[in-house]
């Protein structure tokens, strides 16, 4: 019975995901066919692109938030088109929203609905996080890592059994490098700023690098 429920709840965020995709092209339809046609300036199409509202921005919090939540669903994507559409900026505050609300409502699930918890008790990255001399520490740069998936970090904070003020502010720091990240890269990509994307590229690879200050901790801890 747990097993169907499981399936059942991630059917109904995956239903949800796909109504907010869908609300989502009815309002950059006119954006899309603006950007395929060949006499459109690049002045029109940024200033259609950024003319939509607060309901548009809702709207991608929201669905960054569920993808965060739901295991194996790329925000990145979401994240770099919240670059496009908002700017660094507000773009950066946007991200970092659906992110935080995403990866508490994840850890929230993971407490009341036990069954809801991945059998990843032997993963390694769970053994690294928990095994580390300072696992909050571990926990931050877990979000930070683009190469962890989030639900992991989470299921590792759920058994940790961390204070809530401890929880949100490694979920805060930790989301928030990825992003400002993608919102950035996304305005450095849709105006063609070759010089920012590359710096932004670098970061990704010093994010990746964070992961083995995870496993040398937990290396020294184990000797």
């Amino acid at each position: 019975m747990k097993k169907y429920i499981k399936h059942f709840l991630l059917l109904v965020g995956l239903l949800l995901v796909g109504i907010l995709v869908y609300r989502l092209y009815l309002e950059y339809y006119p954006d899309i066919q603006l950007y395929l046609s060949p006499k459109a300036s690049r002045e029109l199409l940024l200033k259609s692109v950024r003319s939509h509202g607060i309901r548009t921005g809702i709207i991608l919090v929201a669905l960054t938030s569920l993808m965060c939540a739901i295991p194996g669903l790329p925000t990145s994507v979401v994240g770099v088109l919240v670059g496009v559409c908002y700017g660094p900026a507000l773009g950066s505050v946007m991200n970092l929203t659906g992110n935080v609300l995403g990866n508490l409502l994840s850890i929230f699930l993971l407490q009341k609905i036990k069954f809801l918890a991945p059998k990843t008790k032997t993963n390694r990255w769970v053994k690294a996080i928990s095994q580390m001399n300072h696992p909050r520490i571990g926990v931050t740069l877990g979000y930070m890592i683009p190469i962890i998936p989030a639900a992991i970090v989470n299921y590792t904070v759920d058994l940790l059994k961390l204070p809530a003020k401890q929880v949100c502010l490694a979920v805060v720091i930790g989301v928030a490098p990825s992003s400002i990240l993608y919102a950035f890269g996304g305005d450095a990509l849709f105006k063609g700023n070759h010089k920012t994307a590359l710096i932004l590229i670098a970061s990704v690879v010093l994010f990746i690098l964070l992961a083995g200050i995870i496993s040398k901790d937990r290396r020294r801890r184990v000797k």
